[in-house]
């Protein structure tokens, strides 16, 4: 037997069908208006920020020109503000503030509460990146003016959370500093301890110019001694000038003291000279050190207590007039075209469950 079908056939059954279909699509369009205006209107606010750069919240490096600093954030600072912004700091905040349990009607006892609190947050509530680099946040709820409070409460918490993120990592600096400088102190005093020791002991005062001092006055004794003793040989050839003598010889005894005095001097202080150089020359370095990690903590502390932006903002959540769904038109079309079309399938199955036998009737 034939059994191909044309479009004339599936025309001629819905024609047969027409009054049930006429109804079945009036019934369909009728709930389906009804529905939709039972269905309650949603408002939505947004608020619109860029990243900041974390730039902003660091001191400007010691000794360095002033350079360029980063204004806005990288793709990296605004994958931070949408990990913040979806993170449960920043739900449970709104969740808790707004006292969203309450408003989406959850009873808080339920074992689920906080699971379906926090869903039917999600389902409200998005952050989208936008072709400019922004990122756009966006609160629906049934309540204009709580959907502008939720996204703009939303925003400040992020930023708060964005700039704890950095404020403790400038904490842990600061602490860090704070207990390198308390070993380079105890480090500088030991160090100047050992070195005053070494220098009572060496009869130094003066590291830079005592052997100076002493190798001046050694070399000033020696030429008073020989000047000396040859004087006192040459007026001891005339008894007449006795007097010169006796005063010569008492320069030439004079300038001996003095270099046993030098030479004892300089004995004991040339073995530790190169040791104590050492020890200042690294005293030195390390007052240096400390110098500059006192400045760099000052500077870093000024910054910590300083307040900073976390992101910029283009546009806060101001109160939605215009509803953003339902779009009910297009519910009620969509519904409409759908039974249609579902009504014209259930009439072809109909009809082709029976013609088989009335075909074999025929």
């Amino acid at each position: 037997m034939d059994n191909e079908y044309n479009l004339s056939d599936l025309l001629s059954q819905l024609l047969k069908w027409k009054k049930q279909l006429i109804w079945a699509v009036a019934i369909i369009f009728t709930i389906s208006v009804l529905g939709s205006l039972l269905m309650p209107n949603y408002y939505q606010a947004e608020t619109t920020f860029y990243a900041a750069s974390p730039d902003l919240a660091k001191p400007i490096p010691i000794g360095d020109d002033e350079k360029d600093v980063r204004i806005y954030g990288d793709d990296n600072d605004l994958d931070r503000l949408f990990t913040i912004a979806s993170s449960y700091d920043v739900l449970f905040f709104l969740i808790d503030s707004f006292d969203l349990y309450t408003h989406y009607d959850i009873d808080k006892d339920n074992s689920k509460a906080k699971f379906k609190v926090k869903e039917e947050l999600l389902a409200n509530y998005k952050t989208i990146k936008t072709k400019y680099g922004a990122l756009l946040l966006i609160v629906e709820d049934k309540d204009p003016a709580m959907s502008a409070k939720i996204a703009n409460a939303a925003r400040e918490k992020i930023e708060q959370l964005a700039q704890n993120i950095v404020k403790e990592s400038q904490g842990k600096l600061i602490s860090n500093y704070d207990a390198n400088l308390i070993k380079k102190q105890v480090l500088s005093d030991s160090l100047g301890k050992a070195l005053l020791r070494l220098k009572e002991t060496a009869g130094i005062f003066d590291s830079r110019s005592q052997s100076g001092i002493y190798t001046n006055l050694l070399a000033e004794a020696t030429s008073d001694l020989e000047d000396a003793n040859g004087k006192v040989s040459f007026y001891k050839k005339y008894p007449a000038y006795r007097d010169s003598v006796i005063r010569y010889m008492a320069v030439a005894m004079g300038a001996q003291g003095k270099i046993q005095k030098a030479t004892k001097e300089l004995e004991r202080y040339a073995p530790v000279i190169s040791e104590v150089r050492q020890m200042e020359q690294e005293q030195g370095r390390l007052h240096d050190q400390i110098s500059l990690d006192k400045e760099r903590l000052k500077q870093l502390s000024a910054t910590y207590n300083a307040p900073f932006s976390a992101l910029h903002i283009v546009e806060k959540a101001d109160i939605p007039v215009q509803k953003s769904r339902p779009k009910r038109s297009i519910i009620v079309l969509l519904a409409t075209m759908i039974g249609f079309m579902l009504s014209c399938l259930a009439v072809f199955v109909l009809e082709n469950i029976n013609r088989p036998a009335l075909q074999k009737n025929a």
